[in-house]
């Protein structure tokens, strides 16, 4: 392939599929992006999460750093949350895509593939990783649980 991709897929949004589709469109105008994330959020800022937890930021949409119609509307990128890519044919060029609430699975070509899809928090094992008071934060869905723990009573009450 030549020149510049016309199609460009990411998979996965938050800092790095977020800032991918963001420069890809700088660097191209005419390139169609497509942005796959199977959660809710887009771009969120991580670190401000144990700051909302205690108070400091009281505001939670104070930590979306950028919404999906914000992100379709500036960079003319077509943000697709709530779908989960399956697979990936890289002799075909194509990622099979699940809508995660019709679960209507679709083939999508793609020139250029970006994979930044993330990663799940590892536990130790230990006594007591899994008890009902323990959480990991890695997300925008921890931050809310853990809160709402929190906000429920004296967290020290397992």
């Amino acid at each position: 392939m030549t020149g510049q991709p016309k199609r460009i897929v990411i998979v996965g949004g938050v800092a790095g599929g977020a800032s991918a589709a963001a420069r890809a469109r700088r660097l191209s105008e005419d390139a169609e992006i497509i942005m796959f994330e199977r959660g809710e959020h887009i771009s969120f800022a991580n670190c401000g999460m144990p700051y909302h937890i205690g108070g400091v930021i009281p505001d939670r949409n104070r930590l979306l750093v950028q919404t999906p119609d914000a992100m379709r509307t500036r960079f003319r990128i077509d943000v697709r949350t709530g779908h989960e890519v399956l697979r990936i044919d890289r002799e075909e060029h194509k990622v099979y895509v699940r809508h995660l609430e019709s679960g209507r699975e679709t083939a999508e070509p793609y020139d250029a593939l970006v994979l930044s899809p993330g990663a799940a928090p590892i536990s130790p094992n230990i006594p007591g990783v899994a008890a009902p008071g323990v959480f990991t934060l890695r997300n925008l869905e921890d931050m809310d649980c853990i809160k709402a723990r929190i906000d429920a009573g004296d967290p020290r009450d397992g």
